[in-house]
């Protein structure tokens, strides 16, 4: 993630959500935040070194966003509503899923493309392949923005199914959490830009 980042606002919400990963990993696992250590998976996604828990890591709009799984890899994304919308951007989405964006007003597309997007970063993030699975294939019109998806895994290595819904986003954003697999216990976070914390179950 650090690899995308564009600009030093970019990188200071980066190391802020790094930090308050630290944070809640810890309180988890009841370690002093600088004794968590991260690696990378073998697709590259960020994890502890000793894989004790599953977990993901967002910002977006001003917001912080973490999701901690003891079971299964999970997956989150949150989006700023005020990120332009334009119609290339159509291209990530399933056929189906465009249909249903060209029947919307111009003023209402914007944000159900976000709503989808966020489903998607999300998912392909619990997946563990992040974009190396075309979003195009992947559809995630769920009914009250819950369900279960089917993710193409590269190689042929078959389909995974995955569970996402929708979070409640701070004002004028959107967010999404996703699990690939059973779960027992799944906690998420989001931290607004004076640090309060909203606990999600």
């Amino acid at each position: 993630m650090a690899e995308a980042l564009g600009s030093v606002g970019d990188g200071l919400a980066f190391l802020r959500t790094r930090a308050l990963t630290r944070r809640v990993l810890g309180w988890i696992l009841g370690r002093s935040p600088v004794d968590i250590e991260f690696c990378r998976s073998e697709h590259g996604r960020p994890a502890l070194v000793d894989r004790e828990v599953c977990f993901s890591a967002a910002y977006g709009g001003g917001q912080q966003l973490v999701a901690v799984s003891l079971d299964s890899n999970v997956g989150v994304d949150v989006q700023d509503g005020d990120v332009a919308y334009g119609e290339n951007l159509h291209l990530s989405l399933t056929e189906w899923e465009q249909r249903l964006l060209r029947r919307l007003s111009p003023s209402a597309r914007q944000m159900f493309f976000l709503s989808l997007w966020t489903r998607k970063e999300a998912v392909l993030r619990a997946a563990g392949y992040g974009l190396r699975v075309p979003p195009d294939e992947v559809d995630v019109l769920v009914e009250d923005g819950a369900g279960a998806v089917a993710v193409p895994l590269p190689d042929g290595a078959g389909v995974a199914e995955v569970q996402v819904r929708d979070l409640p986003g701070g004002r004028g954003t959107v967010a999404a959490v996703a699990v690939a697999g059973p779960v027992s216990v799944l906690h998420t976070w989001v931290f607004d830009p004076s640090f309060q914390q909203v606990h999600c179950h």
